[in-house]
């Protein structure tokens, strides 16, 4: 494969939303060794069995595949620094966690919605990685909300209905995406230059109407996360933008605009303004959040950047 092929494989890969875990093991002297995964998944519950995949050029895949047991924590919503902590290269990880041993002195990380430790099962080999499959030994759970994983970015399902819900009995509403094409994004443009995201139609706007109205004009688009939502003194209504991808032809009445050239002073609403700037700037910085607020003052809830071994 190319690299472009890679490239396109992996972010069609990445259309499908995932859990994350940090997997864990035993050096042969005792250390803990541990990595950010998004590839678990459940086997068969009689005998109960787990996978994990690891690359090859993993620096702790000798590790792993020396290793008789390793262990399997899911993580919940307020974990995603310690998945960005193993995800790292940093050296002392587990110096910095309040772990502790399970069964065979696996390690596990409380706070975790589930850990389990696994007896080695069987190893299958698979292309650039291996598949080790486990068999639990033990296991036990907590209650909260998951912390997910959706093309590059970490996604709190929790945090988004909470959002939502607050924000959809508040009013009027708009639902509205951001949504991108090769750095550029596509917008909304009246007869007298005035621009916005596009928005569902209808007085009783619903985000699979605006799915609909997107794909009838010809439109392929994905969305990803929630993006922000906000109070709009301006146009007396409160906004829920979600961010996605687009692909196709802009349809009558949109184009896309190279995201260095969106003519701001054009955005009528200064609540949306401030929204699109704000995109710009995290999309320069690959880290994005879901912001909370109106157009003068919220919070930014942060959506980091994943990074996977």
């Amino acid at each position: 494969m190319t690299e472009a092929e890679k490239r396109a494989l992996r972010d069609a890969f990445g259309a499908f939303a995932t859990g994350v875990t940090i997997v864990t093991a035993l050096e042969p002297g005792g250390a803990p060794r541990g990595f950010t995964a998004n590839s678990f998944t459940s086997v068969s519950l009689d005998p109960p069995l787990v996978l994990i995949c690891i690359a090859n050029a993993a620096h702790s895949c000798a590790t792993f595949r020396a290793a008789s047991h390793f262990g399997v924590n899911i993580l919940a919503e307020d974990q995603r620094d310690l998945s960005g902590l193993f995800a790292s290269q940093e050296p002392d990880k587990f110096a910095q966690t309040s772990w502790r041993p399970g069964a065979e002195g696996v390690p596990l990380l409380p706070g975790s919605l589930c850990r389990m430790v696994c007896e080695r099962h069987e190893e299958v080999e698979a292309g650039d990685h291996v598949v080790l499959i486990g068999r639990v030994v033990s296991f036990d759970v907590s209650e909260g909300p998951p912390l997910g994983y959706h093309r590059g970015n970490y996604f709190s399902i929790g945090l988004e209905d909470r959002l939502v819900n607050a924000i959809a009995g508040a009013g009027v509403i708009r639902i509205g995406a951001i949504l991108e094409r090769e750095g550029a994004i596509l917008l909304r443009e009246d007869a007298d230059g005035r621009m916005t995201v596009p928005v569902a139609p209808g007085d009783a706007p619903t985000l699979p109407g605006l799915i609909a109205m997107l794909e009838e004009a010809g439109l392929s688009v994905t969305l990803d996360h929630l993006y922000s939502v906000y109070e709009d003194a301006g146009r007396n209504d409160h906004a829920i933008i979600y961010h996605g991808a687009a692909s196709g032809e802009a349809p009558e009445g949109m184009r896309y605009v190279p995201l260095e050239e969106v003519p701001l002073p054009r955005v009528e609403s200064m609540a949306e303004r401030a929204m699109l700037e704000r995109y710009r700037q995290e999309y320069r910085h690959g880290k994005f959040g879901i912001y909370q607020g109106d157009a003068e003052r919220g919070v930014v809830h942060t959506i980091p950047k994943a990074r996977r071994k």
